[in-house]
């Protein structure tokens, strides 16, 4: 989803930007759901992201995952509760154990 930050939890959880563009099959997307194969643009918002690079700081290998705030969870749950499936809600929960969120 457009305005998702990103970060990388094997390199001390850095922050490289915020997704600002999905593509599947060269056609933009708004979301990418699991299994599927899409190409993301990710623009560092700030000074210290805009430094992040490609090759330097994280790696092909290197996972990357949505950085979430008992913020951003709290507004899932407001308003989009009905809209996540189950398996979504799941990785929710998998990341909030990740980020040691309350």
């Amino acid at each position: 989803m457009f305005g998702t930050p990103i970060c990388v939890p094997e390199r001390d959880f850095i922050d490289i930007g915020r997704i600002v563009s999905i593509e599947n099959n060269h056609k933009p997307v708004d979301i990418a759901k699991k299994g599927q194969k899409v190409a993301i643009k990710i623009v560092g918002t700030n000074p210290e992201e805009q430094q992040k690079m490609f090759g330097r700081h994280f790696e092909l290998e290197d996972e990357l995952v949505s950085h979430i705030s008992r913020k951003s969870i709290d507004v899932l749950k407001a308003n989009y509760r009905d809209d996540l499936s189950v398996e979504e809600w799941k990785l929710v929960v998998t990341l909030k154990r990740l980020f040691k969120i309350q």
